[in-house]
């Protein structure tokens, strides 16, 4: 009887685990690397042992490490998430050696799936269709280069152990035939260490259907519906759903018996999930991922079974506790991965901590490892969280999940939740006529580039949060006492003189000019050329109501005295604070000397001695305090001497120009 489970993992796997291992009154120990040593799983579960070295070869990754931490913790079991180690045959050889319980198939099995190629032959021993190609193994570019030159193109180069999308080349021609054969090898042997290939008939305009089953191991094996993944990048999944509403009675009854029979043939144990593709009436099997899937939550909303918990009755020996007529499914389930990555720029990771993260848990499940103040690291894959949706039909689930992708906020970090967002709303994926080339295409004319009336909002929306935020009574900084720039007060009345707040988003400055307030507590402020008029009503914690000009609008926003977060409009920006005085003229101790107001640092000359100036020119900039001051001609002249340069730190009252009026 299992009472004590290792989760082998982190993030929000291993919370999610944790939370069925309490709701089965079963004990729940971590593990964490020198990088998660704060992480939110170990604060959730509570017990976790230790594993080393932040790099997941040193812990994660280490059997010896993690077998020795469930045996120091007593425990009976080791449940390995998905990913690291819950595919290594290795791995379940140990755990069984050890005395202990391996949540998941045999190792026979896992040898068995865990390569293409040997798939591929077990799909063919069950009778299951097969993508016409290679059936074994290759690892002699030159072999494989013959085989690929007696197929029709496109032809599909596949790393034998891999999977994720690496070790992957569409071949279109034969035109540098030898080099992708090489880069895909070096890129399987880089991700797998092992640069054997497969090489298959790509097949273009196809769905992508996957059958979750399960096996008790002596033979009984049921499945619990489909979930379809056709939306994919570079053959990554992004967006998973249940059921595949596209297919006929006849296809799915197909797709579903084929499962199970390649599931029967080797008595498989535990949850796998078999991968098909899917062309007209046609399906070809793809590889079978012998262990809990990161889209499981889907299928657990269709069907009202909890996968973890069936995983530990299996593994416990209790079998399904069901039969496969109970399973009827309900309704539509869509999943979407939030990533730390920026879409904009090639999906690049995004590493750092998380100032703030709130999600709309009423509306959605949210499967999350993290929390506000959190690090996500550049040690392991950047997800953030899993938001799931669920409706009684696809349109409705569509609508839930594209609404709560609008009210989760993440700032601190870039992140792809304006990407999912558009993609939910693009009309192919809204009338599910889509296949796994579809993302790829519609990426080809992406972008988050803001209209100019919204962008011009949120800065209007940023500079009043931070005005409302960091008003100080007392301050070293002129511009925020109120002793000297009593204007800014958002209680004070109307003044008409200009001082003007520098935001920086990018590359893109805007500059504010408070303007005064009225006696609804209405903040004039002009952006660049444009006034705008706007009040904020704090709601909670970074959420405010914003009356802007003739509109309401629900706001996010955190506002840092150097930075500030909002998310309007759909968008989520981040500005840079520099304060600055634009129309601080220059002071003079004598009639042609422009002095420095205060101590600071150069910034830029913007002029050349023997220049001709007129009164009010830019002469200077310099900075202090965080504080940018702009320095002007007094009078109208000529510059006979300039006594700084860009970098110089100067006192108050140093003369840093003279101009001969």
């Amino acid at each position: 009887m299992i009472k004590r489970i290792l989760i082998a993992n982190r993030g929000e796997i291993a919370c999610r685990i944790a939370r069925t291992c309490q709701q089965l009154g079963i004990d729940a120990v971590g593990v964490y690397s020198a990088a998660d040593q704060n992480s939110r799983h170990v604060r959730e579960i509570g017990h976790a042992i230790s594993l080393g070295g932040a790099l997941a070869s040193e812990s994660y990754l280490n059997i010896d490490k993690v077998i020795d931490a469930a045996k120091q913790s007593n425990c009976d079991a080791i449940h390995p998430g998905y990913g690291f180690l819950s595919e290594n045959p290795e791995f379940a050889d140990a755990v069984e050696q050890a005395g202990l319980i391996f949540i998941g198939p045999r190792a026979d099995s896992l040898r068995r799936f865990g390569d293409k190629s040997a798939a591929k032959n077990e799909a063919i021993k069950a009778d299951v269709s097969v993508i016409p190609g290679s059936e074994e193994k290759l690892t002699d570019p030159t072999a494989i280069a013959d085989i690929v030159k007696s197929m029709r193109l496109p032809v599909m180069l596949k790393a034998a152990a891999g999977g994720g999308g690496k070790g992957m080349r569409v071949l279109n021609d034969l035109e540098d035939l030898d080099n992708n054969i090489n880069a895909a090898m070096s890129e399987a042997l880089r991700s797998f260490s092992d640069d054997a290939l497969i090489v298959e008939q790509c097949i273009n305009n196809a769905r992508h259907v996957e059958v979750q089953i399960a096996g008790d191991g002596e033979g009984n094996v049921v499945h619990l519906y489909e979930r379809e993944c056709s939306l994919q990048r570079r053959h990554q999944k992004v967006v998973e759903e249940a059921p595949a509403v596209f297919l006929s009675s006849s296809l799915r009854a197909s797709l579903l018996s084929a499962a199970c029979r390649l599931g029967r043939n080797i008595q498989y144990r535990g949850l796998g999930t078999v991968e098909f593709l899917v062309l007209g009436d046609e399906h070809y099997f793809l590889e079978v991922n012998p262990r809990l899937q990161v889209e499981h939550p889907v299928t657990e909303s269709i069907t009202g079974l909890d996968l973890v918990e069936l995983q530990i009755r299996i593994a416990n020996g209790d079998g399904f506790g069901f039969e496969q007529a109970d399973i009827q499914p309900k309704g539509h389930a869509i999943e979407v991965r939030l990533y730390a990555e920026s879409p904009a720029q090639n999906f690049m990771p995004s590493t750092g901590v998380i100032d703030f993260i709130k999600f709309p848990e009423k509306q959605l499940r949210i499967e999350s490892g993290v929390d506000t103040g959190d690090e996500v690291s550049s040690y392991y894959d950047p997800m953030v969280a899993k938001l799931i949706s669920e409706g009684e039909t696809r349109t409705q689930a569509l609508d839930r999940l594209e609404q709560g992708l609008a009210d989760t906020v993440i700032f601190g970090l870039d992140n792809n939740r304006l990407f999912l967002q558009q993609l939910l709303s693009n009309e192919d994926v809204r009338a599910d006529k889509i296949d796994t080339g579809t993302l790829d295409r519609w990426l080809v004319d992406y972008s988050e580039e803001n209209d100019d009336e919204t962008a011009q909002r949120q800065a209007a929306i940023a500079a009043a949060l931070w005005l409302m935020q960091h008003r100080e009574i007392a301050s070293k900084n002129p511009w925020t006492r109120a002793d000297i720039f009593s204007q800014w007060s958002l209680n004070s009345p109307i003044d008409t003189a200009v001082h003007t707040l520098s935001l920086w988003q990018d590359e893109t400055e805007w500059k504010i000019a408070y303007l005064g307030i009225d006696a609804q507590n209405k903040v004039s402020l002009k952006i660049n050329d444009d006034v705008h008029q706007l009040s904020l009503t704090e709601l909670d914690r970074a959420g405010y109501l914003v009356d802007f000009d003739d509109v309401r609008l629900p706001v996010s926003a955190i506002a840092y005295e150097e930075f500030i977060h909002v998310q309007a409009l759909s968008q989520q920006v981040t500005f840079r604070v520099s304060p600055m005085v634009s129309d601080k003229q220059g002071e003079s101790d004598a009639h042609d000397s422009v002095i420095a107001p205060m101590m600071g640092e150069i910034i830029k000359v913007h002029v050349e001695e023997g220049e001709t100036v007129e009164a009010g020119q830019l002469l200077i900039v310099m900075e202090s305090m965080k504080m940018q001051l702009q320095i002007s001609a007094i009078h109208a002249g000529t510059v006979t001497n300039i006594h700084c340069k860009a970098g110089d730190n100067v006192a108050r009252g140093a003369i840093v120009v003279n101009v001969d009026a």
